[in-house]
C-alpha cells in the first residue's frame, strides 16, 4: 500500500492549470462557471475554484478580481432572508444555499473578513443563520424542505465562520436525527436510502464542526461507509445526480427552477475516512488514491458522469479535496507511536505497540494476500475447474457432458460472489 506524493502533486498541479486556463472575465472582476469551458462566471463555481486553490496551498492569480466579482454578485436587500447571500445564474436572482454555502465557506477558510473591497463575510454569515429552517436543517432557502447535502454545506461554512453559534448545534441535531437506524448511513433526506455520497459528506461535516464522533452510531456509519464504497469507481452509482425543484414567489409571481447536483462519491468517501476518529482503512484509501491517480484526464479533470465532453467544476473539486486531504491530514491518532528516521516514518497503532515493526510488516503482506483471495476465490475456482476439466476430457477421463455438469457449481459460486459484491456497493 503505497501513495506516491509526487504523483499526487502532479494531479493537483494539472487541476490548478485547468482552473487557470478557464478563468473568465466579467463586467466586474471575473471567475468561473460550473461548466468550466463556458461563460459567464457564476458565484458557486467561483467559490469552489478559489477553495481548490486554497486547499492546494496556493493563491489564485485572479484572487482580487474573483473577490470583486463575488462582491458585485452578493445580494443587497432590506429583507434579512435575502441580504448577504448569492444567487445561482438560474435562481431568478434569489440567494440560495447551493451558492452561498460554497462562497461563505471560502471566505472563512481564506480569512477574507478584512479584505478591502471584498464581499461581506459578516452578511454572508448572517444569511446562513437567517435561512435555517425551524427544524434545524437547511434547504435552498428558508422554507424549502431541509436536505442533507445543503445542511452540510451550511454547517461547513459555519465551521469556518462561527462554529459556536447555536445554529450549529441545531443543524447537527437535525443531521443525527436523519441517520438511518438500520444501516447507520444517510441519504438525500428522510425518505431516501443511504448513499456513500451523503454518508461521507455528513461524516466530513461532523468532523469539521467538532461534533462528538466517538459513539457507536457514528463509528457504525464509518463501518457502513467502508463496506459500501468501491474504491475502483469514482462516482456513486446510487447518487450520481441529486435533483429537485425549488419554488418561490418572485416579484409577485410563482417561479420554479430545477437544481441538479453531481456527486462523485468515492473521493468524498476518502476524505471522510481520512477523518476517521479511530483507525482509517488504509487499504481502501490507497486503492482509492490509485483510482484517482489513474483516471485523471489530460485536461486536469476527471470523467464527466453526465457524459459528453464538457468539463465540470464538480469533476474536479472532490478529487482536489481528497488529494489534499491525503497529503495534509496526518494519520496519527492519540497513543500511537512514531518510528522516525532520515528515510522512513512509520506510525504504529496503539493496539500494535507491543509488536516489533518487522512482524507488523509481514502481517500486512499476509493481510493483502488474504484479501486478494477473499475477492477472487470464486474466479480462481472457475479457472481451476475449467483447466482441470479440459485436461480430464483430453485424456478421456471425462466426457463433454461430465465437463459441462462439473462447471455448474463454480459458475454458480462466481455469480453469487459477484451479486454480493454489487450489493455491498
Amino acid at each position: 500500500m503505497i501513495i506516491d506524493i509526487s504523483a499526487l502533486d502532479r494531479r493537483l498541479k494539472a487541476s490548478l492549470s485547468l482552473l487557470r486556463r478557464t478563468y473568465a472575465d466579467s463586467d466586474a472582476g471575473g471567475g468561473w462557471y460550473h461548466q468550466l469551458d463556458m461563460v459567464p462566471p457564476g458565484p458557486t463555481a467561483t467559490g469552489v475554484a478559489l477553495t481548490a486553490f486554497h486547499q492546494c496551498g496556493e493563491r489564485s492569480e485572479h484572487f482580487t478580481d474573483a473577490l470583486t466579482f463575488l462582491k458585485a454578485r452578493q445580494i443587497s436587500s432590506e429583507d434579512p432572508l435575502l441580504d448577504g447571500g448569492w444567487a445561482m445564474n438560474t435562481s431568478f436572482g434569489l440567494p440560495v444555499m447551493e451558492a452561498t454555502g460554497w462562497v461563505a465557506r471560502y471566505l472563512g477558510l481564506a480569512r477574507c473578513a478584512l479584505v478591502d473591497d471584498g464581499p461581506s463575510t459578516a452578511r454572508a454569515y448572517q444569511w446562513i443563520i437567517n435561512n435555517q429552517n425551524e427544524d434545524g436543517g437547511w434547504g435552498s432557502l428558508r422554507g424549502c424542505p431541509s436536505r442533507v447535502w445543503l445542511t452540510c454545506l451550511a454547517l461547513r461554512a459555519l465551521a469556518q465562520l462561527n462554529p459556536r453559534h447555536s445554529a450549529v448545534n441545531r443543524g447537527v441535531e437535525w443531521l443525527l436525527a436523519r441517520q438511518n437506524r438500520t444501516s447507520c448511513g444517510w441519504g438525500e433526506n428522510d425518505t431516501r436510502s443511504p448513499t456513500v455520497t451523503h454518508t461521507a459528506f455528513v461524516l466530513i461535516t461532523l468532523a469539521e464542526v467538532g461534533a462528538d464522533r466517538t459513539g457507536d452510531a457514528i463509528l457504525n456509519a464509518y463501518q457502513w461507509l467502508e463496506t459500501h464504497v468501491d474504491p475502483s469507481v469514482i462516482d456513486d452509482p446510487h447518487a450520481r445526480i441529486e435533483s429537485y425543484n425549488v419554488s418561490r414567489m418572485v416579484d409577485g409571481n410563482p417561479a420554479v427552477w430545477h437544481t441538479i447536483l453531481l456527486h462523485y462519491g468515492m473521493p468524498i468517501a476518502l476524505s471522510a475516512m481520512l477523518r476517521h476518529p479511530g483507525n482509517p482503512p488504509a487499504d481502501v484509501i490507497c486503492a482509492g488514491f490509485d483510482t484517482i491517480n489513474r483516471t485523471q484526464l489530460d485536461g486536469g479533470h476527471w470523467p464527466n458522469i453526465q457524459g459528453g465532453d464538457s468539463v465540470s467544476i464538480w469533476a474536479l473539486w472532490p478529487f482536489v479535496q481528497a488529494l489534499t486531504d491525503i497529503r495534509d491530514l496526518s494519520p496519527v491518532r492519540s497513543a500511537d507511536q512514531i518510528t522516525w528516521s532520515h528515510d522512513l516514518v512509520v506510525v504504529q497503532r496503539q493496539e500494535a505497540s507491543g509488536r516489533p515493526l518487522s512482524a507488523l510488516l509481514r502481517a500486512q503482506r499476509w493481510l493483502a494476500v488474504t484479501r486478494f483471495f477473499a475477492r477472487t476465490w470464486a474466479s480462481l475456482l472457475l479457472i481451476l475447474s475449467t483447466v482441470t476439466g479440459l485436461i480430464l476430457v483430453g485424456i478421456g477421463r471425462f466426457s463433454w457432458k461430465d465437463y459441462v455438469l462439473g462447471m455448474i457449481l463454480p459458475i454458480g459460486l462466481l455469480l453469487i460472489q459477484e451479486a454480493r459484491q454489487r450489493h455491498r456497493r
